[in-house]
């Protein structure tokens, strides 16, 4: 199923995420020792980008790697172990960004669906390849189930390569034997890292970012693996007995073509996957909501899909 809103005109805020995130792949691919260096700063430029929505309560999460539990107004306040929660995976290529960069996107998800988030740190490349940050996400997810919540009422959201880690939570769940997470909700989601489909798309070719320079950032990531692995490139996983899947993207997404076959071929495994394309906006929209009413209005669908899911 395909969502679309009217067509109102590409903002500046959408040319400006484009560009900024063709800017930071960009300079990880030609000064990843630097770019460590510089995360810090990053981390905070980007938190002061994508402001949290007013009245939103934000707490240290005691997770090895750290996190942040992010409460939207009028959220009760949660017990420990009760209640549903949305387990929040950021994006940035695996490169970059934190669970501090995306308190902003977390609560804005928890403020629309009425569900406390966590978000959480995983390691990053270059000095942590493949499987790290997944390594790290499955952590994280079996550290909620481990302090009792129920993997009926947990969510998995994700933006870029968080989408592509909320699928391999998901994925890894089945594998192992785990209760899987009740619903996922996707943004701009990395499928392939080799970024084959995206390159042979024509509607790649006016982006600020190119395909192929978006692979060569994600080599970073990839290391000497087989970017073929069905845990890398998700085309080639197995997509039965899915949850239910809420995929977002913009017209102008780098990654459209991934995000339309990703979607096909969970349909035909039987699974379900509503995908809603919001006309004019490019990948990274959703850390600049109140920038672009369409982008507000993406997460705020998101939100709905997320709580009535666990309801």
């Amino acid at each position: 199923m395909t969502r679309s809103v009217p067509v109102i005109g590409r903002s500046a805020s959408s040319r400006a995420s484009g560009a900024g995130f063709s800017a930071l792949l960009g300079f990880a691919v030609s000064n990843p020792s630097l770019l460590v260096r510089l995360r810090p700063s990053l981390d905070a430029a980007i938190a002061r980008m994508s402001p949290v929505v007013p009245g939103t309560e934000v707490v240290p999460a005691r997770l090895p790697l750290g996190g942040e539990w992010v409460r939207g107004p009028g959220v009760p306040v949660p017990v420990r172990g009760e209640g549903p929660v949305i387990l929040v995976l950021h994006g940035s290529g695996y490169v970059a960004c934190s669970a501090r960069t995306h308190r902003g996107f977390a609560s804005h998800l928890s403020a629309h669906s009425g569900i406390l988030a966590l978000t959480v740190n995983y390691r990053l490349a270059p000095e942590s390849p493949f499987p790290a940050a997944e390594d790290d996400s499955f952590a994280a997810y079996r550290w909620l189930l481990d302090r009792g919540y129920d993997p009926a009422k947990v969510v998995i959201a994700g933006d870029s390569a968080g989408g592509h880690l909320a699928v391999a939570v998901a994925l890894r769940a089945k594998r192992e034997g785990v209760p899987g997470p009740a619903a996922l909700s996707l943004f701009g989601p990395l499928i392939d890292p080799a970024f084959r489909a995206s390159s042979a798309d024509p509607r790649s070719r006016k982006q600020p970012l190119h395909p192929k320079l978006a692979a060569r950032a994600l080599a970073i990531y990839v290391g000497g693996h087989d970017v073929d692995d069905p845990r890398l490139c998700l085309l080639n996983a197995d997509l039965s007995e899915l949850p239910p899947i809420d995929l977002h993207y913009g017209s102008r997404e780098l990654m459209r073509a991934d995000a339309e076959a990703f979607a096909a071929k969970v349909i035909a495994a039987g699974g379900r996957c509503d995908t809603r394309m919001w006309p004019g906006l490019m990948h990274g929209y959703w850390l600049r909501p109140l920038d672009e009413r369409r982008g507000l209005t993406s997460l705020m669908t998101a939100g709905q899909f997320l709580g009535a899911t666990v309801a």
